[in-house]
């Protein structure tokens, strides 16, 4: 039964007019209608291809393809024309090109940034137009990208800007490179901290992109100078790091051995070496400041074994724990057994000296030594003004400078300072307020009188909490640990300013949060996702994930590689009263206000008297009607409702929605008028049969009960190809007793009678969507149809005339 049309003043059926009423009524109608099609950005047509309703008065259509494929496809399939076969009527498009006659071109795709999950822990699914955050231009095959992301498919997330040394804009301000998650985790560049190589591989190896700071800068867009960093030199109890490595080769021994730290090699070192060659050797290498070494026999390998005992005086990486040393003997060789070696730390002794043992470090380095407040902005950036009785420089081991390690980090205790009556730094804090020991002790630090060190409460940071601290949140951007961890905890998410004076962050234009957690949906007109949808995370997306309609249950929770679960936002925008929509499910979304009106301006009409989806990454386009090609074969799906009961009833349920309850004896126009009530069914017929040789209790046929036929199919008239089944729901079935024909039925089950093979594709495949206003416009020859190949208001290019007719809304 077809459902009546929504109103709207020029929803009226199609006219069949005379050449002479065209005259008169073409005048009037045509700029109207060309005007609301032209007024889109999308591209440009005659007025004869631009009125899809209205047929050509002088043009007969026959086979063949439209516009010759436009030169970038080929012509293919065959029609059945009554009785003449004609070769050649759809376009095969060449690589980069699309549309009906292949004018239009293709944008470049890559893994979508945000979308439902498709299974249990699975998104961002590859082979997305413009990566799904940007719109494709079908006349130069180029993206445009959402702000804050580039690439040819919108594919990367752009990296920070901000100023120089001259104050002009530049990326990573000047002060770094911008690097992907891979690259950053790939490169060893000592110069940017990067000391080891790992092959990241998860979703957004290639697509979020930060920035990797110069030694000497920080912060997420590398715009602030860093402080010198150093041990307490009031720790004296602290431990260096030591490792120690073995090394023995027998009878003559030739050759040379290598020493690594960092993935960084130190060059040839001679089986004979001092403890000072090895020593000079290593402090070559960038990825060591300052190492001592010493060996007890004094020859790097020798016949018994001998131990080469490294002790790291100072690390240029501000990391607590050290890397282990490696050892390579590729090179060594031996005329007895053959040469061996090996590395030893965290307390294990040397297998041929026993006397010398390795030993973790214990040293932690802190921001001017712990004694001194770090100036990262003004004229003294990058400076520590060191609290009284410290500094102003030290060796890095918490004595006074030297000539060779001269650091200006306040590491070291003044001998000249007059320490009577001081325990902790008296420092006035940064966020206001008068001087005090360590700020204010009664709000939130406390003086440790043995190490004379403030110790800060959660939220102030500094070596006398002069600072606020910013909360800290997974990091968008950092160095990968391996090939599937990264995104560890960093202030501001890595994706904003740390104001340590307020203890907040100034989140870049893209992200939001007290902690800059979460990337902003995009906004349209100033609304977010355009007013036309909800923003929700990756994890909430994936709760309204569905396969042909139905719910599939994907999801997408937080672990090492669904890092984004709660992270990425992506606009979910409002689904059609049509055969692909989908109930809003309050309980579920929260009572945000946005989702009172479900379907709210999804109508197409008077073009199309049709709702369809919103689209795009700010749900600021449009979805097309869909028909069947009607040059292809094809049958409606026919699905056959089997029930065998004397009382009660059931409903069913398609796509997500179900109809009212459904009695045991309802008549079929009741059944059909049941189901053409839910949003997800247009147009159904539905039929009763009755096979038994004698008549059921209470008749049979199309105007008995459906519980009384032997069964009852359901044509679906609107809704196109290989559909879902429905789903028997609530049931209250009595079952019949004694029907022997009927005993191995169960009260009610639907099986598919027919499967659908009509396409259910954009604009039938014979016209283009205008995704900024929903409509189709379609070839020449095509109009809109029925969706059962006859001429009606679907909208979707389904109908195919050769007349000289003239059609016009009224």
């Amino acid at each position: 039964m077809p459902r009546s049309s929504p109103s709207s003043s020029s929803a009226q059926t199609p006219l069949a007019l005379s050449n002479s009423v065209i005259n008169s009524t073409a005048r009037v109608l045509l700029p109207a209608i060309t005007l609301l099609l032209l007024s889109s950005s999308f591209l440009s047509r005659t007025v004869v291809d631009a009125e899809p309703l209205i047929k050509n008065t002088h043009t007969v259509y026959g086979g063949g393809c439209p516009a010759g494929c436009s030169g970038h496809g080929q012509c293919v399939g065959q029609k059945q024309d009554g009785n003449v076969n004609k070769i050649g009527h759809e376009c095969k498009c060449h690589d980069g090109f699309t549309g009906t006659t292949c004018s239009l071109r293709i944008c470049p795709s890559g893994r979508s940034w945000a979308d439902p999950a498709s299974a249990v822990q699975t998104a961002h699914a590859d082979g997305v137009e413009c990566s799904g955050f940007g719109f494709c231009d079908r006349a130069t095959g180029k993206c445009a990208c959402r702000d804050g992301f580039e690439g040819n498919a919108c594919q990367r997330l752009k990296c920070p800007m901000g100023d120089n040394n001259f104050l002009v804009s530049e990326v990573c301000s000047g002060h770094g490179a911008c690097m992907t998650m891979a690259q950053a985790a790939k490169e060893i560049n000592y110069d940017m901290d990067l000391f080891t190589s790992v092959t990241y591989t998860n979703w957004d190896a290639d697509m979020i992109q930060g920035c990797v700071c110069h030694s000497g800068w920080t912060g997420h867009d590398c715009s602030r100078r860093e402080c010198p960093w150093g041990p307490d030199p009031r720790i004296t109890s602290a431990k260096d790091e030591v490792q120690v490595v073995d090394c023995k080769c027998q009878d003559v021994c030739t050759g040379w051995i290598h020493l690594g730290y960092k993935g960084d090699n130190t060059r040839s070192i001679p089986f004979d070496s001092s403890a000072a060659f090895v020593e000079h050797e290593l402090n070559r290498l960038d990825s060591i400041e300052d190492v001592r070494v010493s060996m007890p026999a004094n020859k790097a390998c020798t016949h018994d074994g001998s131990a080469i005992k490294i002790e790291f005086l100072r690390d240029v990486s501000r990391q607590r724990d050290y890397q282990n040393m490696t050892v390579n003997i590729t090179y060594l060789s031996s005329t007895g057994a053959a040469p061996s070696a090996s590395v030893h730390t965290n307390g294990i002794a040397s297998a041929y000296y026993p006397d010398v043992k390795s030993q973790k470090s214990t040293k932690v380095p802190m921001e001017c030594s712990g004694r001194g407040t770090c100036n990262a902005a003004g004229i003294n950036s990058g400076e520590c003004s060191c609290y009284p009785g410290y500094g102003p420089a030290s060796d890095g081991r918490g004595n006074a400078a030297t000539r060779r390690n001269n650091y200006l980090d306040c590491g070291s205790v003044r001998t000249d300072f007059n320490w009577t009556g001081i325990t902790c730094p008296k420092v006035a804090p940064q966020y206001g307020g008068a001087a005090d020991i360590c700020g204010n002790p009664s709000a939130h630090t406390a003086c440790n009188p043995n190490t004379l060190a403030c110790q800060c409460d959660t939220g102030y940071e500094g070596g006398a909490c002069e600072w606020l601290s910013c909360s800290r949140g997974k990091a968008w951007f950092d160095i990968a640990k391996s090939a599937s961890l990264a995104h560890q905890l960093a202030p501001c998410s890595n994706v904003g300013k740390c104001s340590r004076t307020s203890g907040t962050c100034q989140c870049d234009a893209l992200f939001e949060g007290n902690v800059c957690s979460t990337m902003m949906c995009a906004k349209n007109d100033s609304y977010v996702c355009g007013d036309k949808g909800v923003c929700m995370t990756m994890n909430k997306l994936a709760t309204y994930s569905t396969t042909d309609g139905e719910y599939n249950g994907a999801t997408y929770t937080l672990s090492d590689t669904t890092w984004d679960a709660n992270k990425m936002q992506g606009c979910y925008c409002r689904k059609s009263m049509s055969g692909n929509s989908y109930q809003w499910d309050k309980d579920q979304l929260g009572n945000d206000g946005l989702l009172d009106q479900v379907a709210f301006n999804t109508y197409r009409g008077y073009y199309g008297f049709t709702h369809t989806d919103y689209a795009g990454y700010d749900c600021s386009k449009m979805e097309c009607p869909r028909g069947d090609d009607h040059l292809t074969p094809g049958v409606n799906e026919i699905q056959r409702v089997r029930c065998s009961a004397t009382a009660g009833g059931f409903s069913l349920t398609f796509r997500e929605n179900t109809t009212e309850l459904i009695n045991w004896n309802d008549p079929a126009p009741i059944v059909e008028q049941k189901l053409e009530k839910i949003f997800t069914i247009g147009n159904v017929s539905v039929t009763y049969t009755n096979q038994t040789a004698v008549p059921l209790s209470g008749g049979h046929g199309s105007a008995k009960g459906l519980c009384n036929t032997t069964y009852a199919d359901i044509e679906f008239l609107t809704e196109l190809g290989d559909l879902p089944l429905m789903k028997v729901t609530g049931s209250t079935l009595v079952q019949k007793i004694g029907m022997s024909d009927l005993a191995s039925v169960p009260k009610i089950n639907v099986t598919e009678s027919v499967k659908g093979t009509k396409e259910n594709i954009e604009c039938s495949g014979h016209g283009y969507c205008n995704p900024d206003i929903g409509m189709c416009i379609c070839d020449v020859g095509y109009t809109s149809s029925d969706g059962q190949g006859g001429l009606g208001h679907r909208g979707d290019c389904g109908f195919h005339y050769t007349e000289t007719q003239v059609f016009l809304p009224m």
